[in-house]
This record gives structure tokens, sequence and C-alpha cells, in this order.
């Protein structure tokens, strides 16, 4: 195999188990590159004291998500210095009930986002249509991470510059039609999502889920195995190809 994990949270996860050992167990393994997305002050600073030509990493203040201490002047000082190679996650959720807020903080971040030329990351959980009528004004590339949403904003999404990554939420039965249309369109990557809060009782490397999540991804929609990594490398090339993970 020759996977990238398009988003997961290693700083975070290291909070619970030692990261290096896992990636290197990963890597021997067939995944050899990780989109870690930082929400915290410490979750930065892990990634600045542990450098790592594997990792690239974004930064954004999630529009649900207590534990988020980043301000938007942390998110300008790590563009300025070129530590990040998208902002995000950022987005919208419709558990948090303070949608002004969410959508002032959104467009701020996507400010940023033009100001220095950068992909965004996106959470979107409902206002779909929202989002989309708020991105189309912008020139970006974006990445939507764990969309789950409806078919019908997955299509409007689609319109943008968008690739998606493809979860485990996507191998449930309700879901199945959402997951062949990534597939179909040939703009997705895959991705785990780890944090130490979703690490399960007993599992010693969760990074490994790549692998089985691409397994089961082709058991589901009778794509060759080999197809699927393929057309994962092909998009995540784009984004190397850019110069996004010069940094």
């Amino acid at each position: 195999m020759n996977l990238i994990d398009a988003h997961c949270h290693l700083a975070n996860l290291n909070q619970l188990m030692p990261v290096k050992p896992l990636l290197e167990e990963a890597e021997k393994l067939g995944i050899f590159f990780w989109l870690s997305s930082v929400l915290t002050q410490s979750e930065i600073a892990w990634h600045q004291n542990n450098p790592d030509n594997r990792i690239a990493y974004s930064a954004g203040i999630h529009p649900c998500y207590d534990e988020c201490d980043l301000e938007l002047e942390d998110i300008e000082i790590l563009c300025q210095k070129k530590r990040i190679w998208a902002i995000g996650e950022i987005g919208l959720d419709r558990n948090n009930p303070n949608y002004e807020c969410q959508v002032e903080l959104f467009i701020a971040q996507l400010e940023l986002a033009k100001q220095y030329n950068l992909p965004v990351v996106l959470h979107l959980v409902g206002h779909t249509t929202e989002a989309y009528k708020i991105l189309k004004q912008y020139n970006l590339q974006y990445l939507v991470h764990g969309y789950a949403g409806s078919l019908q904003g997955y299509k409007e999404l689609l319109r943008l510059n968008t690739l998606f990554t493809i979860s485990e939420r996507l191998l449930k039965k309700d879901k199945k039609e959402l997951l062949l249309a990534m597939i179909d369109s040939k703009r997705y990557l895959f991705e785990t999502d780890i944090t130490r809060e979703y690490v399960k009782v007993g599992e010693k490397n969760p990074l490994l889920r790549l692998s089985s999540l691409v397994s089961s991804v082709a058991d589901l929609s009778g794509i060759m195995l080999e197809q699927l990594i393929t057309e994962q490398q092909r998009n995540f090339n784009g984004y190397e190809q850019s110069g996004f993970f010069q940094n």
C-alpha cells in the first residue's frame, strides 16, 4: 500500500500514547504521510518541537470544540512563519447554537487563507448550504474532512475546488450512496480523524485503521483496492506539487 492519512490529530493522540513508534510501524505497513490538524496551543507546540518530514499540520479555530484555545492572531503568526500547510479545521457545526459567532470566525479565517494563499480544511456538520454560499465567494482549495451529510450538500460542495476525505462514517449502510458518489467523482482522500478520545480499549496502534478503512471501502464499492490507492495518491500529488508541504 501507499497511503496518506488526510486528516488526523497526532499531537492530541500523543497525549495518550507516544506517536513516534506508531508512525514507524504504520510506515512499514504502507502509510507514508499524515495531515495532522491542531486546535490548541499545546498541540502547536508539540508539532514545532517534533518536526517530521512525514507530517504536515494545519491549524484553525474549530466551530464546536470546547478545548480549542486558538485565536486569530495565533493562526496568522503560523501563516507568517509558514509553519502550516492549511488553515483548519474550520467551518460550521449545527451543534453550536451561536451561529453568528461561527460565521464571523469562519469568514475571518477564510480571509487569512486568501491572504496567505493556503488551502482550507473544512469541518461541516449541518449548515452545508450556508457554508457553500460563503465558500463560493473565495477562490481557494478546500479539503472537506469526514463529510457525512446529505447527497445534495455534497453535490453543492463538489462545485468548488474541493477534495473530500472518506472516513469510517461512510461505511454505514445508509451512507453507501454518498460513498459511491465520492468515489465516482475521483476527488477523495482517506482519513482516520484519530484523537486520544477515539482510541479503542486495547488498541495498540490506531493509525493502522487507515488500511482497514481503505480495504472496507474496496469491499463495499466493488472498486479494486489498487485503483482506490492510485486515485488518492494522484489527488495528494496535486497538493504536493503545489508546494504546500515544503515548509
